[in-house]
């Protein structure tokens, strides 16, 4: 079953040319293909082409852990300062933190395991999970859409938590300030990821559905 399909990304695997790879992907997930060979020869392919690509990488857990590390020290500083200041580095932090862990928490829960962190974005300098392709395609497209999205609820939550901790802490000025941040990322999200970002890949897997 499925040979044709064998066949080609075995060709891909040899002689990597990425419109065919990524042709092949969009009919599994159209097709909802659950075939383990062809998922596996996806991943092997993905991964391959990862390797070539990015040269400094860690692991999950590793990285998991930091995020997490990172993500507390910043929150107790928060409660220790005194400084308006403050709330709006942890703020930057926690966007930077809740971004990876949104994901994976929400991609544990639906089924979508991930291989490694590595630095990403235009200043390669923002923590990124990379998914595994085979647990990808076998979840649904509703699931590896809330996947994505996940992320940029992550990123948005960040202002208003800390704009919460100001409240708690009587910085009125900073908690009007962190919620005019996070009236603004959300406009910001809606105007960049819905076209290069975490929303355009939401609105592109429930296209699946």
């Amino acid at each position: 079953m499925h040979e044709e399909l064998k066949e080609k990304l075995r060709q891909i695997d040899n002689n990597y040319d990425g419109k065919a790879f990524q042709a092949i992907i969009n009919k599994v997930k159209k097709d909802k293909v659950s075939d383990e060979e062809i998922l596996n020869l996806i991943e092997k392919i993905s991964q391959k082409r990862f390797r070539e690509r990015v040269s400094f990488n860690f692991s999950v857990f590793g990285g998991n852990m930091l995020e997490i590390i990172v993500t507390a020290a910043a929150i107790a500083l928060v409660f220790q300062a005194g400084a308006d200041w403050m709330l709006y580095i942890g703020a930057l932090v926690l966007m930077t933190t809740l971004h990876p862990l949104s994901h994976y928490i929400t991609g544990s829960l639906v089924g979508i395991k991930f291989t490694h962190y590595y630095l990403n974005g235009p200043a390669r300098i923002e923590p990124t999970l990379r998914i595994n392709y085979s647990t990808y395609l076998k979840a649904p497209a509703g699931s590896r859409a809330l996947m994505h999205m996940s992320g940029v609820i992550g990123t948005v939550a960040a202002p208003l938590i800390l704009a919460l901790i100001a409240i708690s802490k009587g910085a009125s000025g900073a908690a009007v300030n962190l919620g005019i941040l996070f009236l603004l990322l959300i406009v910001f999200e809606l105007l960049t990821s819905t076209k290069i970002g975490d929303l355009m890949r939401a609105k592109r897997e429930y296209g699946f559905k």
